[in-house]
């Protein structure tokens, strides 16, 4: 009996190892091809394109070491710098409007002023539905000179998409239609994380709907900001498609007085630089990671000091 019970016991011990042997794969089979694809569609070629930019290379043949040549030839490139300017302007005239309509829409959808919710809520997110070209597309033939919608409502021949200053500010009307509907979403899901008692509360002590708004929903709704703030000016920095549709025709790209950064990148792969296009692709991320910081510091702060 004794010589049995040893057995069993150690039978069981070996179970209880490959099944604990077992839970702990679980997991990592699960992300593996997650995994995979990180590392073959992203980190590789990430890691690819960093070695590239300190190399001569035009697709073909030995690439050439040039070290720190091609960024110096971008960063002395007034094209490049004009991309630069043109994206920081789409992103700080176009952020705080479009940020503001989409709080104040979530504020107003969650009250109790507004009823039949469930029919406005997917109107106001219709617009994020609509893919970026086509969202261009459609805003190409609305600001079109000849036969564009609005000069034809209005009688008049304005040369929306001709003018670089007016071509930007249809860029930005396009980007506030596009983009509100998302962070309405995103500040509707921050509105109804804050407590009803904390509302209720505020009441009870007399506070009106104007101090509810600035002394509770706002400061309680501040990681829902850093969020917005931050992923929006990603994507902004990033932005590509929108301006060179606009603006470009015959398939090529936009003037350079609406064209973003990544046009640069462009015009050197279209040219056989590949090494510039790769040093442009770091430089931007280097943009976006130090604006990523600041607005997170900024937000950050304000709400320790909250």
């Amino acid at each position: 009996m004794g010589i049995e019970a040893a057995r069993t016991s150690a039978g069981i011990k070996r179970m209880k190892r490959r099944k604990s042997w077992a839970d702990s794969l679980a997991p990592y089979l699960f992300v593996a091809p997650f995994l995979l694809a990180f590392v073959v569609f992203f980190l590789g070629p990430a890691v690819y394109s960093l070695v590239l930019s300190f190399f001569r290379y035009r697709g073909y043949g030995t690439a050439k070491w040039i070290g720190l040549w091609n960024y110096q030839a971008i960063l002395q490139y007034k094209v490049f710098w004009q991309g630069v300017s043109n994206v920081f302007f789409y992103w700080v005239a176009h952020t705080i409007p479009m940020m503001i309509i989409a709080f104040m829409l979530a504020v107003l959808i969650s009250s109790k002023v507004v009823k039949h919710k469930s029919v406005f809520k997917p109107i106001i997110y219709m617009p994020q539905i609509v893919a970026g070209v086509a969202s261009a597309l459609l805003f190409k033939n609305f600001f079109g000179t000849r036969y564009g919608i609005l000069n034809s409502v209005l009688g008049l021949a304005i040369p929306w998409l001709e003018n670089m200053s007016l071509a930007r500010w249809a860029v930005v009307i396009m980007l506030i239609w596009r983009g509100t509907g998302y962070w309405f979403v995103i500040y509707l899901a921050g509105l109804t994380s804050i407590g009803v008692e904390v509302v209720d509360a505020a009441i009870v002590d007399g506070a009106n709907a104007w101090q509810r708004l600035t002394r509770i929903t706002i400061p309680l709704m501040r990681n829902s900001f850093m969020f917005a703030f931050v992923i929006d000016g990603i994507v902004t920095l990033r932005l590509y498609a929108e301006p060179n549709i606009l603006g470009g025709n015959a398939g090529d790209v936009c003037p350079a007085g609406m064209a973003p950064v990544l046009n640069t990148m462009m015009i050197n792969l279209r040219s056989g630089r590949f090494g510039q296009a790769s040093a442009v692709g770091w430089l931007l991320f280097l943009m976006i990671a130090a604006v990523s910081y600041v607005q997170y510091r900024l937000l950050r702060g304000r709400k320790q000091e909250a």
